[in-house]
């Protein structure tokens, strides 16, 4: 059996002022008492030496690398720590980058050794390997992580783990637009608390329906297990928000099994809009609570097969306000078991600019499909006896390489026995292509659809805003049938300002409609406009912000003549 070492650089800091200097090294104080406090769970710093480390190869993912000695015995596993800003890179070596090094906690070894799916004294399996990269690029406190071989030592080898930092601390002031509405907030965010990689957030946010004061612990992988948990409360000016969960997920495609809780309640005013005027406000009491247990049955490197079963209890309840003009959704309180088969194909491909600026990208390019199926009788506390049931699929295709298609559709409803409450449905689905005409020029194409059935006023299909129909307000159309049509023409562009910002532009045409429901007969809509990305390379580096200017081409009688559109989003 092998040993991990660890090696973790640091670059100091010049001295900004005795005044400076005083403060920040407080900071750290606290920090490295913080840590001294939290180690037993977190884990030592220093691991024991390695006898077998070799020199260092150049810092380049080394995938073909390490498949050159599949089934060879790991022995030893080693960990680097790339700052923040890369201090040999002439363009961020300068005091202040170096003092922002300075100040950051690098992300503790036992936090990244604990994701990993293979250990020393382990056979070489490249899958798992490749696997174990994609999942540490999921962090939201990691830039990018990969795995190298820093040694072979016979019929042994050596890996070395390379991670890089980004910037976590983020202090919030906020001022959005979208669809016609401003939004404002302020708080901060750490996604890195002492490097252990649990994020806490306290903020505070308002805008046209609500204001809320929020505070929330995420931890993707708890004291170095595999529990994933989230707690978060927010007490907001038409009610309050508590959520829990607690789950160990599947991880990996050959993870055996999965369980875990959710839960959450939320009370909040429900207000209905239709072309930019408030039509109806309610006031909903909504909990959820699920408990589930799912085991993967057949597994493989390319596939897994998954079976789970769970209990779930959705309660939602409505009450009238000064404000409610027509009727409001029926009461529901529904209980039930359910059964649920999951298919899912390991495949990936890696990609830049696809989703995000210049950042790698792990796209999953097999199919993932799931169904569900409950029932709730009146032996669970039901008043009417009900099947529930969800379904869902997603693929991708690739046509050569320059080529692209997406594929997503879902089912979800309910139905009444005795037909007596609304047998509420939805269903849709979307078609994207991507033609990636080189690293700096993209075509990304669009259409959607979707269809409901007796669906309650608050949960009716809208268009309007930053992520359909960008030139008109947030839910500007309303109804049970909806379809958007988009064309974007993407410019990625090679700047990068400071070595911090990374930008990008679109042209755009959006195209839409939602009618149905007893609504009037709505009108086709369209819209121009032009947008600018920006995307930090050393912060937030899986958020790209949209600044848009968007026209309207058709209702001009009911809106503005041009729409500001600023947003956050996980794609160009």
């Amino acid at each position: 059996m092998g040993v991990i070492t660890t090696e973790v650089w640091k670059t100091s800091a010049q001295r900004v002022g005795a005044v400076k200097a005083f403060y920040f090294r407080c900071v750290k104080t606290f920090a490295a008492v913080g840590l001294s406090l939290l180690s037993p769970l977190l884990g030592a710093d220093e691991l024991p030496a390695d006898a077998c480390s070799g020199p260092e190869p150049a810092l380049v993912s080394a995938a073909e690398d390490y498949r050159q000695h599949e089934g060879k015995t790991i022995s030893a596993i080693r960990f680097r720590t790339l700052d923040v800003f890369d201090t040999s890179d002439p363009r961020e070596d300068n005091g202040i980058y170096r003092f922002f090094n300075w100040l950051h906690i690098d992300t503790r070894p036992r936090v990244i050794e604990s994701q990993l799916l293979f250990q020393p004294g382990q056979a070489v399996d490249a899958d798992r390997l490749a696997e174990s990269e994609r999942l540490l690029r999921t962090r939201p406190y990691l830039g990018n992580a990969y795995v190298q071989v820093d040694a072979v030592c016979g019929d042994r080898v050596a890996l070395l783990v390379v991670t890089r930092d980004i910037w976590t601390l983020d202090p919030e002031v906020s001022v959005g637009r979208e669809g016609g509405e401003n939004k404002h907030g302020f708080g901060f965010s750490e996604e890195n608390l002492f490097g252990s990689g649990t994020t806490l957030t306290i903020g505070y946010d308002k805008d046209r329906d609500r204001s809320s004061t929020s505070v929330g612990l995420y931890s993707p992988h708890l004291f170095n297990t595999r529990l994933e948990t989230e707690l978060g409360f927010a007490d907001t000016s038409d009610g309050q928000q508590t959520h829990i969960s607690v789950e160990q997920p599947f991880y990996s495609v050959q993870t055996p099994w999965a369980a875990g809780t959710r839960n959450w309640d939320v009370t909040q005013d429900e207000i209905i809009r239709y072309r930019d005027e408030d039509i109806n406000k309610y006031k909903h009491a909504a909990e959820f609570h699920e408990v589930s247990a799912a085991w993967a049955f057949d597994r493989s490197r390319a596939r897994a097969h998954r079976l789970g079963v769970g209990v779930t209890q959705d309660r939602h309840i409505f009450r009238a306000t000064e404000e409610t003009v027509t009727a409001m959704p029926v009461d529901e309180n529904l209980v039930y078991p359910w059964v649920q088969y999951h298919y899912l194909e390991n495949q990936f491909a890696v990609y830049r600019n696809l989703y995000l600026l210049h950042q790698t990208e792990d796209i999953a390019t097999g199919a993932d499909a799931w169904v569900r199926l409950g029932y709730g009788g009146g032996s669970l506390g039901n008043d009417h006896d009900f099947v529930r049931y969800e379904a869902a699929y997603t693929d991708l295709l690739g046509l050569g390489q320059h080529h692209l298609m997406q594929f997503s559709s879902y089912l979800s409803g309910r139905h009444y026995r005795d037909n007596e409450l609304p047998n509420e449905r939805v269903w849709g689905g979307d078609l994207g292509y991507h033609y990636l005409m080189g690293d700096k020029h993209r075509w990304y194409v669009q259409l959607r659809y979707d269809q409901g059935h007796q669906l309650a006023q608050h949960r009716e299909l809208t268009i309007g805003g930053g992520h359909d129909m960008r030139g008109y307000p947030t839910e500007y159309q309303r109804g049970d049938k909806r379809y958007v049509f988009r064309v974007e023409r993407r410019y990625i562009s090679d700047l990068h300002l400071f070595n911090l910002l990374r930008l990008g532009g679109v042209m755009y045409v959006d195209a839409g409609r939602t009618w149905g429901a007893g609504y009037p007969q709505a009108t086709h809509l369209s819209n121009v406009g032009l947008g600018l990305r920006l995307s930090s390379s050393k912060a937030k580096t899986g958020k790209v912000l949209h600044l848009d200017l968007a026209f309207p081409m058709a209702d001009k009688q009911y809106v503005d003549s041009f729409q500001w559109v600023i947003t956050a989003s996980s794609q160009l």
